[in-house]
């Protein structure tokens, strides 16, 4: 029976303390997890934003061990989930967690989710015994690797999934609304010389900034860029970046491309354990912590980290549409080549990439969206002769080729050409449609439009299958669950039982064809504009059910509920205590103890007042709350008026039926004051015939009374179609639409929680004298 890992433990464990409510989380790390994974979010772009399931665990199990079982090294981790794990206890010095996830599963959004859980918790004060920064180091291997987590274009416009602006962060749900206005986190790009005036600072810089800088030598240009060598040990001149690092007292690092740290460059590890050392020596605190984010953490031995607390591999983010699901296409009938020439002994692989490539530019035609082919050589030199080859067969100015060493880093004449078209490789505007390098290019050039990957490789190559698909594993649509995006790879037959290897080991899903059916377009909803007497123009709505920070002057506690408990008749139970042995499972102390939650009155409503502001989600409300609280516990709680510093009242409130009937009326009256109604406006409308083109691996049928050509209906029930059928058929129906993705039709409602969700119809059909909201339900007989 294989053993059950640290990661898969903690999983576990994390799955029983979400169904708990988050038992134990601080009242404002309860707001943040409400917020990004409870309540609905629309974008501003209308389409709908849900945080990824992968993205959710990692983030709920950091918190799950750091703040509520505070586990600050890897032996407590490993004893306190009883696991053994070899621990190094001259490494194990400041807390360390490792998130294995696979290219593509969103690394920077956990790093983004990590920075805004941590910030909150540190400028309001939060006091449960951990610490929490609000100064974060974000590392980067390399340039390429920098500019993506940095975010903007070669003509300074900002990526709105980059660090720079905190766009991010700003674009989507991660900072609740009420809580807009403190958040105060400045960004400092590498060494960037500016005041520093943010209640919080994120550093975005690549390592080698923060190596010891040599004294002496002309300043080489990539060096200025880089930032320059390591320098030699017993030198001990540092520059401004790294002196500023050491003298924070709540420092977090946080590393992109982590297996470098542990690996490859160890000159990595030297300083991160340098700026935790110079931090005790000056604060008798060192580093808050460290997180090391990678699809690949192994050390040189290929050992997998020990600090593993999240693994979420390929095989799942294929499974569940994260990344493109991988289609091997093997070429048939290869004839064996002649000569040496590497071009000739390869061009069937290449012209077979080259027709692929052909059918995705027109599919995508006119979506906006750009293809890309990319070729991997075995060395530089055929790299060149195949990026020759290619401009000989009509794309000329269209093929990039970039030059590497032998440890896959991007030679210093091509750096700057790599980075501006990594920048710009994704966009419409991009020149290139063909991408050729080595088998060994590093991290960076994982870009979403590569659609096709042509491998030409020696029989005996070390490559492994998930680093010849990390090159296009990431989509194009990252949110669109309905298009399965594929990514093609052209093989040869004779490296099947590498791909193989791989399923079998359950890493990896891919399917297997011949080159020549390889390809599958997928279906294109786009506008016919010969159609459009059947647009339809739906008014964008404004006001209704609003959220806000609620005015507790509407809080009266004479209308709540009054004389619930009958105070002569509360008994406390006795509680038993058992303290159990974590490693043998074994009872070590066992005792009776009196109910006592706590005995002071102050401490009781500071407790109570959390809870309350922790499920409705309105901290801000605290202070204001603490008076009102108190006031109805004294005089209308019980049936007789009390004090609360009362001891036996004190202690008969510990009383778990009163404790939670205190929340949920607080809550409830809460929940209705944050509830606003503004007026109904129609500001705008939106015509159906704007609709963007959009891709989808669902069903279409031929419509006739809509603006598009075809529709899409669910592959688990035809319902939807036979309904469009119907309308069709209909005198009475003059158009309608299926309620697409983008459209921004979403009717804003609060659950039975109190969360506030979204409605989106399936269908809008208009006739003479009035349009309709349809939903279809289709009931299994």
């Amino acid at each position: 029976m294989a053993l059950i890992g640290l990661d898969q433990k903690i999983k576990h464990a994390v799955q029983t303390w979400r169904e708990r409510n988050y038992e134990g989380a601080s009242p404002v790390t309860k707001r943040l997890l409400e917020f990004w994974f409870k309540e609905e979010h629309i974008l501003p772009d209308a389409s709908r934003f849900e945080f990824w399931r992968c993205q959710r665990e990692g983030i709920e199990a950091l918190i799950y061990i750091y703040e509520v079982c505070k586990y600050q090294s890897l032996y407590d981790l490993a004893r306190g989930f009883g696991v053994s794990i070899p621990v190094d206890p001259t490494k194990d010095l400041w807390p360390k967690y490792c998130f294995k996830m696979a290219t593509g599963s969103g690394k920077t959004w956990v790093m983004a989710l990590t920075i805004v859980w941590q910030y909150f918790n540190k400028i309001f004060k939060t006091d449960n015994g951990i610490r929490y920064p609000s100064h974060f180091l974000l590392l980067a291997p390399n340039l390429i690797v920098l500019d993506r987590l940095y975010g903007t274009s070669e003509e300074g416009e900002i990526d709105k999934s980059g660090f720079a602006n905190n766009a991010i962060l700003y674009n989507f749900p991660f900072i609740p609304p009420e809580w807009q206005a403190d958040f105060d986190l400045q960004l400092i790009f590498q060494s960037e010389v500016i005041p520093r005036i943010g209640r919080g600072i994120l550093h975005l810089t690549n390592i080698q900034q923060i190596y010891e800088r040599e004294a002496e030598g002309p300043v080489n240009p990539l060096d200025e860029a880089l930032g320059p060598k390591p320098k030699r040990e017993e030198e001990a001149i540092y520059d401004s970046l790294r002196t500023e690092l050491s003298h924070y007292d709540d420092l977090m690092v946080l590393n992109d491309e982590a297996h470098h740290v542990h690996s490859d460059d160890l000159e990595w590890n030297k300083v991160i354990g340098y700026l935790d050392s110079t931090l005790k020596e000056r604060n008798g605190s060192g580093l808050v912590m460290q997180l090391d984010f990678t699809a690949t953490p192994k050390d040189l031995q290929g050992n997998l980290f020990p600090h593993i607390i999240n693994d979420y591999p390929l095989a799942e983010a294929i499974r569940d549409k994260i990344v493109k699901r991988p289609r091997i296409g093997e070429i048939e009938n290869v004839p064996e080549p002649l000569g040496k020439d590497f071009v000739k002994k390869n061009r069937l692989q290449i012209d077979t990439g080259l027709e692929i490539l052909k059918e995705f530019q027109k599919e995508f035609k006119d979506t906006g969206k750009k293809p890309a082919l990319f070729i991997m050589t075995d060395v530089t030199k055929n790299a060149d002769k195949v990026g020759q080859y290619l401009e000989r067969q009509g794309y000329a100015g269209k093929v990039l080729v970039i030059h590497t060493d032998t440890k896959g880093v991007i030679t210093k004449k091509d750096l700057e050409k790599a980075r501006v078209a990594a920048r710009r490789i994704d966009s419409p505007e991009n020149p290139y449609a063909i991408i050729v390098s080595v088998m060994m290019l590093k991290e960076g050039w994982d870009v979403r439009n590569v659609c096709v990957i042509v491998p030409l490789r020696a029989f005996d190559s070390p490559i492994l299958p998930e680093q010849t698909l990390g090159r296009g594993l990431r989509r194009m649509s990252p949110q669109d669950d309905t298009w399965e995006e594929k990514l093609i790879v052209i093989d040869h037959p004779r490296f099947r039982q590498l791909w193989q290897a791989e399923i079998d080991k359950g890493e990896l899903i891919a399917d297997f064809t011949s080159a020549k059916k390889a390809y599958e377009p997928s279906n294109l909803i786009i506008v016919n504009p010969e159609k459009l007497q059947y647009d339809i123009e739906i008014p964008i709505v404004e006001g209704g059910l609003t959220r806000a920070v609620p005015d507790l002057v509407g809080l009266v506690i004479t209308r709540l509920p009054s004389k619930l408990f009958r105070l002569s008749e509360i008994e406390l139970p006795k509680v038993m205590y058992r303290e159990r042995d974590l490693l043998e499972r074994k009872i070590v102390r066992e005792k009776i103890l009196a109910f006592d939650y706590t005995e002071n009155f102050s401490l009781y409503l500071s407790y109570i007042c959390k809870a309350i502001t922790s499920k409705t989600g309105a901290s801000s409300i605290f202070v204001e709350l603490v008076p009102k609280v108190k006031a109805y516990i004294e005089c209308y709680l019980f049936d007789e008026k009390v004090n609360g510093e009362d001891l036996e009242v004190t202690t008969k409130l510990n009383y778990i039926p009163i404790r939670e009937k205190l929340v949920e009326i607080f809550s409830q009256e809460i929940n209705a004051l944050s509830k606003k109604e503004e007026k109904v406006s129609i500001p705008m409308y939106f015509k159906v015939s704007e609709t963007t083109p959009l891709h989808t691996s669902e069903p279409v049928t031929k419509v006739q009374k809509a603006v598009f050509k075809d529709l899409p209906y669910s592959k688990r029930s035809a319902f939807e179609k036979e309904f469009m059928i119907y309308l069709d058929e209909k005198d009475e129906v003059q158009a309608f639409t299926k309620v697409l993705p983008r459209h921004p039709l979403h009717i804003p409602y609060y659950n039975q929680e109190g969360y506030l969700r979204y409605y989106q119809p399936d269908f809008v059909v208009k006739e003479e004298r009035a349009m309709y909201l349809v939903e279809t339900k289709c009931s299994n007989p």
